[in-house]
C-alpha cells in the first residue's frame, strides 16, 4: 500500500499527541474534550507535529536534502512562535477578560463571547513535544535507521574516543574547580551552597560515568564498548544543564540580591548597636 510519509507520520503525530494531552489534562481533573483538538498545554502538539515531519525528512533525504532544510526550518519557526508571540497572545486575552470582569453591570456592554486564554505554550511544553516528535519520527521510520543503529552499536574510532575523554576529563576538573571558586567567593550564601552542590553533583555523575565508558571502549568490554553510550551521557549532560538553567536562571540572582541586602541592613543595625554603647 503506497502512502506518503510526510503526511501520514505527522498526522499519526497529532493524533498521539492530542490524546496524550487529554490523558494528562484528565489524569488532574480537568475533564474536557477540547484538549482533543485545540491548541495549548503539555506537550505542544505543534512542537510534536513539526519535529517528527524533520526527523521524516531528515531519514528519508538525508541532512543535505532540501526537504530537510525546509522541514528543519519550518520547525524551528513553529517553535519559536509557540512559546513567544502565541504565548503572548494568550496572556494578553488573560488581561482581557480579567478586565472585562472587573467592570461594573451597568458598563458592560452586551455580552460577548471570553476571549480563549490558552493559546501559546511554556518552553518546558515546548521542548517536551519537540521530543515527543522525534521519537514519533523515529519509530515511523524504524525501517530506514539500520545503518544509523550499526552505528551506534559499533566502537568510535580513536580520534573520537579521545574526544568522548578529554571532554569528560574537563567536566570532572571543571565541577571541582566551580565548587572550590564559589565556596571561596560566596562562603556564606545558602543560594550558591545549593547551586553548587547541584552543579557538583552533574559535573561528578556524568563525568565519572563518561571516564568509565570511555576506559570500557577502550579496552573493548562487551555491551559497553558502543559508542551509543558516550552519546546518551552527553544527552543527559545537555538535559540536566537545560534543568540547571531553568531551576537557577532567576531565582539564583534574586536570592543573592535579598541575602546582599539582607547582610547590608545587618551590617547597619550592629553598627547602629555599637555607636549607641
Amino acid at each position: 500500500m503506497l502512502y506518503n510519509p510526510y503526511l501520514l507520520i505527522p498526522f499519526a503525530t497529532w493524533l498521539i499527541a492530542q490524546t496524550i494531552k487529554f490523558s494528562l489534562a484528565a489524569s488532574r481533573g480537568k475533564i474536557d474534550f477540547r484538549y482533543l483538538y485545540a491548541s495549548g498545554g503539555m506537550p505542544s502538539v505543534h512542537s510534536a507535529v513539526v519535529s517528527s515531519l524533520a526527523t521524516t525528512a531528515l531519514l528519508l533525504d538525508g541532512p543535505q536534502s532540501r526537504y530537510f532544510g525546509l522541514t528543519a526550518l519550518l520547525a524551528a519557526i513553529v517553535m519559536y512562535d509557540s512559546f513567544g508571540v502565541r504565548r503572548a497572545s494568550g496572556e494578553q486575552a488573560a488581561a482581557i477578560n480579567m478586565l472585562i470582569d472587573a467592570l461594573p453591570g451597568d458598563r458592560k456592554s452586551a455580552p460577548a463571547r471570553k476571549l480563549r486564554e490558552v493559546l501559546g505554550h511554556k518552553p518546558l511544553e515546548v521542548t517536551i513535544g519537540a521530543i515527543l516528535g522525534v521519537a514519533l519520527g523515529l519509530l515511523f521510520n524504524l525501517s530506514k535507521l539500520e545503518s544509523q543503529l550499526r552505528f551506534l552499536a559499533a566502537s568510535p574510532v580513536r580520534f573520537e574516543h579521545i574526544g568522548y575523554l578529554a571532554v569528560f576529563a574537563v567536566l570532572v576538573l571543571a565541577g571541582l574547580v566551580s565548587r572550590v571558586w564559589l565556596k571561596r567567593r560566596y562562603p556564606k550564601s545558602p543560594s550558591i551552597r545549593g547551586f553548587s552542590k547541584s552543579l557538583l553533583t552533574k559535573t561528578q555523575v556524568v563525568g565519572w560515568l563518561g571516564l568509565v565508558v570511555s576506559f570500557a571502549q577502550y579496552e573493548k568490554v562487551a555491551y559497553l564498548a558502543a559508542r551509543v553510550w558516550s552519546i546518551l551521557l552527553l544527552m543527559v549532560l545537555v538535559v540536566w544543564d537545560v534543568w540547571l538553567v531553568r531551576r537557577y536562571w532567576r531565582p539564583l540572582p534574586e536570592a543573592l540580591a535579598a541575602e546582599r541586602d539582607t547582610e547590608r541592613k545587618r551590617k547597619w543595625l550592629v553598627g547602629k548597636k555599637k555607636k549607641r554603647k
